[in-house]
């Protein structure tokens, strides 16, 4: 019965000593922890590639910020900075992209591929907010063929057609390519045609506005401020006109007869037979029945003059501004149809690169 109950007590020792677990130690621990948060990396980082790619930006924004989060020391920083511009600049934020592209720049070299396609679209985002002459400023002097194209674009907003052509002539010996030489021969074609704009002659808009009351804004296609001038100044006529009585009624004024009138005043004073004013005013002794029409014809004549005259040489003035928008509506309809982001075509970071 001893032996049998000694038998047991060892099994039972022996049972523990196998059901035990090794023991791991802190490296052991921190190696697979490295492991664990790197394999959640990767499945953020492709994720948030795969967001990008499906235009699904505000969803690519929110796993940009958790990865910047949880790694914040990660050498992949600076591209999901890059992400986090482009996702800007697609949902047409554009001061948050430039935020963002300058955070690029702030830490990566210039030789990097993120740094130079940061500089890129911060550019092409300069031209397409408008910043020209900051673009210009900044581009001056390059040998870079694709700030070459967007200076050449530049100009054009700006109306420069010889430094426009300079600019992109320049440009397409750079990129020494006839896939560019071919992108390029619209842009070559729209300088050419800006002759066929349809603008107006300065003087014959002078000469219209002095024909006609409004005609210069006519001229112009500014109907609703030439008809106004119009029929303000025909007014003006008609009122002058108006006050010119005396060819209807003569110059008698009165309705009754003159001898018939007797002035009413609320303080006379009685006194004997003697009828007076109270102050020292006196009845008149005469009575006018006639005005002169100058005091009525005169004004609305010398405003209608002054509208007629001032739009004669507002319509004058007005005609260079108005052939600029005639040039500015024609650069950017031409720019909608040959967009500066087709030479947008550069080596651009990648998030699913960087983890293979």
């Amino acid at each position: 019965m001893r032996i049998k109950f000694s038998y047991l007590i060892i099994g039972l020792q022996l049972s523990i000593v196998h059901s035990q677990q090794p023991y791991r130690s802190v490296e052991q621990i921190q190696e697979e922890w490295t492991d664990y948060t790197s394999y959640q990396r990767d499945e953020m980082v492709t994720f948030c590639d795969f967001l990008f790619k499906e235009s699904h930006f505000e969803r690519c924004l929110l796993t940009s910020f958790q990865l910047l989060y949880r790694f914040p020391n990660d050498p992949l920083v600076p591209v999901v900075y890059y992400y986090i511009a482009r996702c800007y600049e697609e949902m047409g934020n554009n001061p948050l992209a430039h935020r963002y592209y300058k955070q690029v720049m702030d830490v990566e070299p210039e030789s990097s591929e993120a740094y130079k396609a940061a500089l890129y679209r911060d550019t092409y985002l300069d031209l397409l907010s408008g910043n020209v002459d900051e673009l210009l400023a900044e581009t001056e002097n390059t040998n870079d063929p694709y700030f070459s194209t967007f200076r050449g674009y530049a100009y054009m907003q700006n109306l420069n057609w010889e430094a426009a052509r300079t600019s992109f002539i320049s440009a397409e010996e750079i990129f020494d390519d006839a896939y560019y030489s071919k992108l390029m021969i619209p842009l070559y074609q729209t300088i050419v045609n800006v002759e066929s704009v349809p603008v107006r002659n300065q003087y014959m808009v002078l000469i219209s506005g002095s024909v006609l009351p409004g005609g210069g804004n006519f001229l112009l296609r500014d109907w609703d401020k030439g008809k106004g001038i119009l029929a303000s100044v025909g007014l003006m006529v008609l009122i002058s006109n108006w006050g010119q009585v005396n060819s209807l009624i003569g110059s008698n004024r009165s309705l009754d007869l003159e001898g018939s009138f007797l002035p009413l005043f609320k303080n006379f004073q009685n006194e004997n037979t003697n009828v007076k004013l109270t102050g020292n005013d006196q009845i008149p002794s005469t009575y006018n029945t006639t005005s002169s029409h100058l005091r009525y014809t005169l004004p609305p004549l010398v405003l209608g003059a002054g509208i007629y005259l001032g739009s004669i040489w507002r319509s004058f003035s007005d005609t260079h501004d108005k052939n600029n928008k005639m040039y500015e509506s024609y650069v950017q309809e031409r720019m909608d149809q040959i967009s500066p982001d087709r030479f947008l075509d550069f080596s651009e970071p990648s998030l699913v690169m960087m983890i293979k």
